[in-house]
């Protein structure tokens, strides 16, 4: 935009197009302005068509080769699952635990929560934790507690430990048996 003092306005040429003024100014599109800008908006039109009809296209093409591509997506996810419990059997402080089909029972000495453990990191503030639950003895936990106390970290790792072990993950305790436990309830 041109900006003119109103006072000069007088000798702005009649072909230009006054867009907004003021009590001081009046500003002003020359024609060269109003003519490129028509074109740029024609251009993002038609910008918006092409990107639109290559979109379409691209589909049609990918439709072709779903399958395969599909196919070839969920085996890459399992060798990314692979992959990350291979890094987490890595880890020092993580113990293999034992799966037992023929007992009820989580037994967990020292276990960690797996996330937090990662957060705090070399800082060791989290506290580890023993867990004794089986069918023929304590089978009931109640936990109690000063709000802020941790009680959901301990259910929590509870139970992320009990499904790392169930997938085949290597756990974060010293020592982990566990029966196979088909359903994980919290209150």
């Amino acid at each position: 935009m041109i900006e003119v003092k109103n006072s000069h306005k007088s000798s702005v040429p009649s072909d230009w197009v006054m867009i907004s003024s003021t009590k001081a100014v009046s500003r002003f599109h020359s024609p060269f302005i109003i003519e490129n800008y028509r074109h740029l908006n024609q251009l993002r039109e038609q910008l918006v068509l092409d990107c639109s009809a290559e979109w379409l296209n691209f589909l049609d093409h990918f439709s072709e080769h779903y399958h395969p591509v599909s196919k070839a997506i969920g085996h890459l996810a399992t060798v990314d699952c692979l992959f990350s419990l291979a890094q987490v059997a890595k880890q020092g402080d993580y113990c293999r635990p034992t799966v037992q089909d023929n007992c009820q029972e989580i037994i967990i000495k020292n276990g960690r929560h797996p996330v937090i453990d990662v957060l705090l990191g070399e800082q060791d503030q989290y506290v580890p934790n023993t867990t004794n639950l089986s069918g023929d003895g304590e089978r009931v936990m109640i936990i109690t507690g000063p709000n802020m106390g941790g009680k959901s970290s301990y259910i929590k790792q509870v139970a992320l430990i009990t499904i790392m072990a169930q997938i085949g993950s290597y756990v974060p305790a010293e020592e982990s048996t566990v029966g196979i436990v088909d359903g994980i309830f919290t209150r």
